[in-house]
This record gives structure tokens, sequence and C-alpha cells, in this order.
């Protein structure tokens, strides 16, 4: 049950068995996301009870061990940053996908510098604190986003 909670609910174990150890699964898992928040039209609220359970479902589930190499199947990290993300725009397109757009990116590129910083905590922290900056990035974005599409209307 650990490994499938870890796995950011099947996802990342679903991405390995089909694709392997190549890049992506982290993707797949905070678009899928991105998308279920988008369909179920969740307010602020409920993003931001969902982001505490999905960081406490993560330090629950995720092995420090495992984590310490921060294995591929390992996507929970990526959901709870996405889920950060999402607290910014409830169910609105435009600040979802730029936020979703600036997180991935912030996350592969370990920009800007702090995010990479923040992978050197040990174990599962590491792997959790750079997606959490990352979400912060795209926190920060999607704001932005909301903010100039609720003054142009």
């Amino acid at each position: 049950m650990k490994r499938f909670l870890a796995s950011g609910f099947g996802v990342g174990l679903f991405w390995k068995t089909y694709f392997g150890d190549k890049k992506g699964g982290g993707t797949l898992a905070s678009f899928l996301f991105a998308l279920v928040t988008y369909i179920f039209n969740l307010n602020v609220l409920e993003l931001s009870i969902l982001f505490i359970v999905l960081v406490i479902i993560y330090l629950v589930s995720v092995d420090d061990k495992e984590a310490s190499e921060d294995p591929s199947w390992i996507t929970l990290d990526e959901i709870v940053g996405m889920s950060l993300v999402t607290v910014a725009s409830p169910s609105r397109l435009l600040p979802l996908l730029a936020g979703f757009l600036v997180f991935r990116l912030s996350d592969i590129m370990k920009q800007p510098k702090f995010v990479k910083e923040l992978e050197n905590y040990p174990g599962k922290l590491g792997v959790l604190y750079d997606d959490l900056g990352a979400g912060l990035m795209g926190l920060l974005s999607a704001t932005i986003v909301n903010q100039i599409i609720n003054l142009t209307l």
C-alpha cells in the first residue's frame, strides 16, 4: 500500500511498467492531478486541505532509504508540488496551465537556485522540498496569471 501511495496512487508504477526508467512519470502525475482538480472544480479550501493531506500521506508512505536515490517511480512528491500550485487558481484553465508549466520547468531544470539547494536535504525531505520549491514558483506564476485575468474581466 505504501508503494502504491508513494508512486502517486499508481501513476509512477504505471510509468515504470510501460516506460522503464525514462523520465516523464512526474510530469504525467502532476498533469493528471491538475486535470482532476480542473474537472472536479475544487475550491481554495478543498485544495488547501488536499495539499496538507497529500504532504502527510507523502511523509508516511515514502521511505527515506528508497527516496534517497529519488527513483522515477516515486511521483507523489510531484503531486504534492502541483497541489501547492493549484491553490492559487482553483479550476481556472489559464492560471492552472501557467502554474503547471512553470512548476515542471522549475522542477526539471532545478531553477531558481534555491530549488536545487532544497534537494540537498537528506532522504525523502530533499525529494519533497525541491518539488515544494518548484511548486512555489508555479504558485507564484499561477497567481500572477489569475490576477491578470481578474483585472481584464
